[in-house]
């Protein structure tokens, strides 16, 4: 059965070196810093090794919030800068007693005076978050603010709502870090989690990973670089349960902003009753990729195992993600972290620079 499999404990354990002769396994990395030099024009690289960093920064904030009568949680915010709400809800699937949603253009109707809504947009400047936070206060919802400044901001201020500013990074998307773990301690502070130990054990494998996953790491031993290898050429397909979610998302939308490549994501179970049936079309230029979380739904997991052998038999060459690590937080964002990077060396590969976004600047400045 013909299946890549990047390990969850993650001793280098990457088939594709099995798949490979040994000249192969030992020829010049296609990913190297010196190709990096000369396609990455912002050493985006340079940032992805600051996210251990970042992440540790934004569990740092602090408020002093109201936690009496707060049950619920809100997220609000758009594309990447809803991410870390998306991952952070995955995870709180598997902690019973809080209930979190992520808002992306509206809010529900009601009062809200329950809710602690973490209004979120890396720029600033995000229309549809500033509307959703005013709505929020409209609706007396206990708010945060986070973001790089702007006018989401100064709405803050005006309106009373505690800010928590971000570090400065090249570009909003590679923010994440930070916003995962600040949005995380403001709902630690609000509803209570005690997740702290949690936490620390995601930062000590982030590092870890971090390392694993570096431009300086060759192949075989670097995963990111071998997920790159597979599906350099492909389309990937890309598949998580409910826990893993919104890394599937991100990885989506990565692919597409760094690697300037198609990229899709189906959640499971929803998969198993439409998506795999695509699988009998007989075109090859798509690569299924699967992230597996020990904390994703059992029998889904079963389900998961059968559609990998499945693909496996119809010569598709399933691929199977897994985060280290021994926690559920630490395998999630040791899951998300290789995978940015995968789209950063995909990017290398196809000769692409990941910085810019020339489409979707033009399609802001348009309207």
């Amino acid at each position: 059965m013909n299946v890549l499999v990047l390990g969850r404990r993650h001793k280098a354990v990457s088939l594709w070196a099995e798949k490979n002769s040994e000249s192969q396994v030992h020829m010049a990395d296609p990913f190297p810093i010196a190709k990096a030099q000369k396609i990455d024009t912002r050493a985006v690289h340079k940032t992805y090794e600051r996210w251990p960093a970042l992440a540790r920064d934004g569990f740092r904030v602090k408020f002093d919030l109201p936690t009496k009568g707060l049950r619920k949680a809100y997220v609000l915010g758009m594309g990447g800068s809803a991410s870390g709400g998306d991952i952070i809800s995955g995870w709180l699937t598997e902690r019973p007693g809080v209930e979190m949603a992520v808002f992306k253009g509206q809010l529900p109707i009601g009062d809200l005076s329950d809710a602690l809504a973490i209004a979120c947009s890396a720029s600033g400047q995000t229309q549809e978050t500033i509307d959703m936070l005013k709505t929020a206060v409209d609706r007396n919802a206990t708010a945060v603010s986070v973001s790089g400044g702007g006018r989401l901001k100064e709405i803050s201020e005006k309106l009373g709502v505690p800010h928590v500013q971000m570090p400065e990074v090249i570009a909003p998307r590679y923010m994440l870090p930070f916003i995962i773990f600040s949005t995380l301690a403001i709902i630690n502070e609000g509803l209570g989690l005690g997740c702290e130990a949690e936490v620390e054990d995601a930062f000590t494998v982030m590092e870890a990973e971090g390392s694993d996953v570096s431009i300086s790491t060759m192949l075989p031993k670097n995963n990111a670089k071998a997920l790159a290898v597979e599906i350099l050429n492909k389309t990937p397909c890309i598949y998580g349960g409910l826990v893993s979610k919104g890394a599937g998302i991100r990885f989506k939308n990565v692919l597409n902003e760094n690697s300037k490549i198609h990229a899709h994501f189906v959640g499971i179970p929803d998969a198993f009753h439409n998506e795999i049936e695509a699988w009998e079309d007989p075109r090859n230029d798509f690569a299924p990729v699967f992230l597996r979380h020990t904390a994703d739904d059992k029998r889904d997991g079963t389900r998961e195992d059968h559609m990998v052998r499945i693909l496996s038999k119809a010569g598709k060459s399933p691929i199977q993600v897994r985060g280290r690590g021994e926690t559920n937080l630490a395998q999630l964002v040791s899951m998300v972290y290789r995978l940015d990077m995968v789209s950063y060396y995909v990017a290398l590969g196809l000769g692409r620079d990941p910085f810019p976004t020339r489409l979707i600047d033009a399609i802001k400045k348009n309207g």
